[in-house]
């Protein structure tokens, strides 16, 4: 019956039988293909070291640090392997041990590989925190791996103390309630990253943050960080904002601390400016901005509005210092309109166009018009005797507004009131008039 069953495919019909083999076929060449791919994972790391987490490159023998630090790696099966040293801006520094290229010299125990801090052209890199980058192929299955779980410390010899026991760590003693030895727990040394002195724009929102490592090159996340920035105000959280209002040098504290007793701090000089930046033009081409100050502004996270709508400006955008800058119109894509602003982080406005004038304010020795007589001045022309006589004339404002008349008018107007006291003023006049009019009308009637 078996050999039965297995002849039973010849046993087919003859035009069945060639649909059968060209199923088994093609089954058998997609298994060949992809079989590896499912019989096997990845290559793997299975020594995985790295001697010290902080080198000191520039130290001497004699201070005790390591200049240096060896990676030593293992991997599962044969593989072609890398080894790079990344910034960490993700520009690769240094290549440790390169990739054969091909698979007729693979590896799977690659010699441990020595960095000294320097780069491709064997300068010193800056401080900082860098990374190992693994990256692995197998052979067998063409898989790849890549790590980059590890980072190494860069450091100068003069910013954190020898790493040992006399100058790394301090320790404090524990007394137990069972009456034992008193225990002695080690006290971490902690080192501070920060960006340093700076100068920043008044009324802008200013980022501080800060890095905080052990004396082994551990990063501390957990670290407390409180800010003092010098004018009042304080913050706490490893990456903050902060505006100074007014312009002049203030001293930036930062101080941090650990759950297992760690506590350093870092002083900053900031130098806070005006922000002399102002918008030249809004067209269809763009906003044009100018920066008139003498140094180079940071415009990170600054807004531009226009139309009723915003553009946030990407971190990192500066203008240098006399130069004007378009902000185009397709990066912006705001709507086109007659006015626009320019405006802090905070939303405080820091320029508009067009710039609003400004009216002259009315100092207090801002002297009166010459069409303007003064009161001084009528004195002056007329004689002490006429003044006597017509001083609450002083009190109007005709008086003090009409032009000066020559001294022989004002005299005149002084003797006016004896030329009013002749014939038709006198009351005998009337009184004359009133008889004549009597004695005319009794000689009519006689």
């Amino acid at each position: 019956m078996r050999f039965v069953s297995l002849l039973a495919p010849l046993e087919m019909p003859t035009k069945s039988r060639p649909k059968l083999f060209k199923f088994l076929s093609l089954t058998g060449l997609v298994l060949a293909i992809f079989f590896p791919a499912f019989a096997h994972a990845a290559p793997a790391l299975t020594t995985y070291t790295v001697s010290q987490g902080t080198i000191y490159p520039t130290a001497t023998t004699a201070s005790g640090l390591a200049t240096t630090t060896t990676i030593d790696i293992k991997f599962s099966e044969q593989v072609k392997a890398s080894i790079k040293i990344i910034s960490a801006n993700g520009t690769k520094v240094r290549l440790l041990y390169p990739s054969s290229g091909s698979s007729s010299s693979p590896v799977m125990d690659p010699t441990p590989k020595i960095w000294d801090g320097t780069n491709t052209a064997g300068t010193t890199v800056g401080n900082g925190t860098y990374t190992i980058l693994i990256s692995a192929t197998s052979t067998a299955t063409s898989l790849t791996m890549t790590d980059s779980s590890k980072t190494i410390v860069v450091a100068s010899s003069d910013s954190t103390p020898p790493d040992t026991p006399e100058d790394s760590t301090e320790t404090t003693t524990t007394t137990l309630v069972s009456g034992a030895p008193p225990e002695y727990i080690p006290i971490p040394t902690l080192r501070i990253v920060t960006n340093g002195d700076k100068t920043v724009s008044s009324g802008a929102d200013t980022p501080f943050t800060v890095v905080v490592y052990d004396s082994k090159g551990n990063k501390r996340n957990e670290a407390l960080v409180r800010w003092s920035f010098g004018d009042g105000m304080q913050r706490t959280g490893a990456s903050v904002y902060h505006t100074y209002y007014y312009s002049g040098e203030y001293i930036a504290v930062v101080r941090v601390s650990t759950p297992d007793g760690g506590d350093a701090s870092e002083e900053m000089v900031i130098t806070v400016e005006d922000a002399s930046i102002k918008i030249t033009s809004v067209s269809a081409r763009g906003i044009s901005l100018a920066n008139d100050s003498s140094r180079t502004l940071d415009l990170s996270l600054w807004r531009l509005r226009m139309g009723g709508k915003e553009f946030k400006i990407p971190a990192d955008t500066q203008i240098l210092s006399g130069r004007t800058t378009l902000f185009p119109s397709q990066i912006i894509e705001l709507p086109l309109a007659s006015s626009a602003s320019l405006l802090y982080p905070s939303g405080e406005v820091v320029a508009t166009y067009p710039t609003a004038p400004v009216e002259p304010a009315l100092s207090a020795d801002r002297q009166p018009s010459a069409q303007t007589v003064s009161f001084n001045k009528v004195q002056e022309v007329e004689p002490p005797a006429v003044i006597s006589k017509a001083t609450n004339i002083q009190t109007y404002d005709e008086a003090v507004i009409a032009p000066t008349a020559p001294t022989d008018a004002v005299a005149a107007v002084g003797a006016a009131p004896k030329k009013a006291g002749g014939l038709f003023s006198s009351p005998w006049f009337y009184s004359l008039l009133g008889v004549m009019a009597l004695a005319g009308a009794a000689f009519i009637f006689i």
